[in-house]
């Protein structure tokens, strides 16, 4: 048995040499010749140039640095296909993105999450940067605002009689004069307290931002009660309702001038209508009418949630 063993060994080996000339033999590295024995990253047991537990590759080797460019390129190639694939069906198809990810077809494009990530920090980046063009710009000095600041000011001057101490209960004191010690700064320098508050709730609106997703998928749920779907198929739709968002915010921001608010907000109604047909189906007219208090609901939590970041943006001035 042994004698066979070996035999079939080296008639293998000799059929594989005949294969290639002499001088063309695949030459095999030190490394290549032997599998370790477990995966290196989950350390299960190794059969093959993958893993058969993670898809790590088992033979590790510091790579060269054609075989780095070669590795960068073909990802780079590969997520810039997925990333325009993903794109245009999440413009051109509203809700399709959402039904593709239900259905089980994942790989072609970019997940939900990774792309509300990327579309919402490319808005943030633009508004962050100063545009004299920007319809989000406030440093532009409009006829008649010198006038209303001072007369804010002669107003709020009463304010600083204020007493914290005794209108405030113990448990507020410290965060009241913290808040008043903000709003005298305000009043001394409105145009360097304008700018450090603009600066801090930018800051803070882009994690603020984050909590209308699951405000959104509790709006589209109770309005799709009877469908009984789960919440994060609601919540899969909402990433994807948003990423289109911050694309035409995006869009918005690079326009020049004020930029169509109202067409904007026109294209965001009327996308949702269409978007909720393709992922919960029925009929055009009764989406479009169910859209609506999805719509002002979800407006007026974007209100409260804008409020609430600048209240908590004042203490920066």
């Amino acid at each position: 048995m042994i004698w066979s063993t070996r035999y079939t060994e080296a008639a293998s080996v000799s059929r594989n040499q005949s294969q290639f000339p002499l001088d063309r033999q695949p030459r095999m590295s030190a490394s290549d010749r032997a599998l370790p024995p477990n995966c290196p990253n989950c350390a299960a047991p190794v059969t093959g140039p993958y893993c058969a537990q993670c898809g790590q590759e088992t033979l590790i080797k510091v790579p060269t640095l054609r075989e780095f460019g070669h590795e960068y390129l073909h990802t780079f190639v590969s997520l810039e296909g997925r990333l325009w694939r993903t794109l245009w069906l999440l413009v051109s198809r509203p809700g399709e993105l959402t039904t593709e990810f239900l259905a089980g077809r994942r790989r072609r494009y970019v997940r939900p999450l990774p792309l509300y990530l990327s579309l919402s920090f490319v808005f943030f980046l633009l508004l962050a940067m100063p545009s004299a063009d920007s319809p989000f710009d406030d440093t532009k000095t409009k006829p008649g605002t010198a006038a209303k600041i001072e007369l804010n000011d002669a107003e709020r001057a009463e304010l600083r009689t204020f007493d914290i101490d005794a209108e405030s209960p113990l448990w507020l004191k410290p965060i009241a004069k913290r808040y008043k010690k903000s709003l005298e700064r305000l009043h001394g320098d409105p145009k360097l307290a304008g700018q450090a508050l603009t600066a801090a709730f930018l800051a803070k609106l882009p994690y603020a931002m984050f909590f209308l997703l699951p405000a959104f998928a509790a709006l589209t749920a109770l309005a799709y009660r009877r469908r009984r779907r789960a919440y994060t198929e609601h919540l899969l739709f909402a990433l994807h309702m948003h990423a289109f968002a911050y694309l035409c915010l995006s869009v918005m921001v690079l326009m020049p001038g004020e930029g169509p608010v109202g067409l904007m907000l026109l294209l965001w109604w009327a996308y949702l209508a269409l978007a909720l047909r393709r992922v919960y189906g029925g009929r055009l007219i009764p989406q479009v009418l169910r859209s609506l208090p999805v719509l002002i609901g979800h407006s007026l939590v974007l209100v409260a949630v804008m409020l609430l970041v600048l209240v908590l943006a004042v203490p920066a001035i």
